[in-house]
């Protein structure tokens, strides 16, 4: 090996040191993303212009009941917004109206593929003088999911059952939030179950579907609505999709170490590591629906495809000067890769910190 081989191996043997900062920041803050909960902001409360809260139940209206206890999710599909529940569903009530007949599972898909079996041939009479029916049901249900906030999203899983009958003025749902719930073996495999609630709410058609008899306000419905919430752990966005993408980011950033006369090699680094992060972000995107906007993740992706296509142009610039060989220039190159390495670290972090927090 010559004197300057030698010489230059040595300078990249002191130069890669500084590799020790950036990877430290690095796992600084794949590690506060890991433990810390705070990065995560929850879904907002989708408020329902056609579902709102039942406040004041009217005097002539039938009150009934109705609790919800799910048993399985399975076959979640996020290209088509659908998931199968199994469930037991109550009703309990005092009056002449059957509410068990006429059910109507508003968000319900595939009604030829619904399995719906009452405990009881004939609603049970209870010692109160109430009837009671149980029943299990599995179908197939959908909800528009929200994806702005991948991989770092929270659903919302539940059924919407109304009656097609009877309006509000006749029969009103009345949720069971004491003994609805979950079983504890429940588990959604890829998400964790934050919690589970249902809600008494009244839909208001704008239609009279052509029933000229009918007066406006007999087009309200009383609505019971159980939902379930979920969220994919943090796990799976810091170590499957973050992971994978710094250390594409970090190994091209090695070019910005190697001996400035070694241009072929700076350019081919930076180069690699912008191919291989298409092919990651195709990875993940596959997994979802086509969506008319960027997810969080996406935003990521495009901060370091930011930082790789700078680092490549940097290296393209400073090639001339290190073409000379001269000492002076070379030395010029060294800070300015300094410098350039210094800035890329603190962009990332304020840029990946802005994109989780906002």
């Amino acid at each position: 090996m010559s004197l300057s081989r030698l010489s230059d191996w040595i300078n990249l043997k002191k130069n890669s040191r500084k590799l020790v900062i950036p990877a430290l920041g690095i796992l600084i803050l794949i590690l506060s993303l890991q433990f810390g909960n705070s990065f995560r902001t929850p879904t907002p409360e989708k408020n329902s212009p056609i579902y709102q809260p039942l406040t004041e139940i009217p005097a002539t209206a039938q009150k009934v009941t109705v609790g919800v206890y799910a048993q399985n999710i399975y076959e979640l599909n996020a290209s088509s917004n659908t998931y199968y529940l199994d469930f037991y569903l109550w009703l309990r009530w005092k009056g002449k109206i059957d509410p068990v007949t006429n059910l109507e599972f508003m968000n319900g898909v595939e009604d030829w593929g619904r399995i719906i079996e009452p405990a009881y041939e004939e609603p049970k009479k209870l010692k109160d003088g109430s009837f009671y029916q149980i029943m299990r049901v599995e179908s197939r249900f959908r909800e528009p999911f929200e994806f702005s906030r991948y991989p770092l999203d929270e659903q919302r899983l539940g059924v919407t059952i109304e009656n097609a009958v009877y309006p509000l003025t006749e029969l009103v749902y009345i949720a069971d939030t004491k003994e609805s719930g979950y079983a504890a073996d429940l588990t959604v495999p890829g998400w964790k179950i934050r919690n589970s609630e249902i809600k008494t709410l009244f839909h208001q058609y704008p239609s009279n579907f052509g029933d000229l008899d009918e007066g406006k306000n007999n087009w309200i419905y009383s609505t019971v609505r159980f939902e379930m919430n979920i969220s994919r752990p943090l796990s799976f966005f810091t170590w499957k999709l973050l992971l994978p993408l710094f250390v594409v980011l970090f190994s091209s950033w090695g070019s910005l170490l190697l001996y400035p006369i070694y241009v072929d090699s700076r350019i081919i680094l930076p180069v690699t590591a912008l191919l291989t992060i298409v092919f990651l972000q195709q990875s993940y995107s596959d997994a979802l629906p086509d969506v008319g906007y960027l997810v969080l993740v996406d935003k990521i992706y495009a901060l370091v495809y930011v930082l790789i296509i700078a680092g490549i142009l940097e290296t393209i610039i400073t090639a001339d000067w290190a073409k000379s060989e001269h000492p002076e220039s070379i030395l010029r190159v060294k800070k300015l890769d300094q410098l350039f390495l210094a800035t890329n670290i603190v962009i990332l972090a304020g840029g990946v910190t802005l994109i989780l927090l906002l």
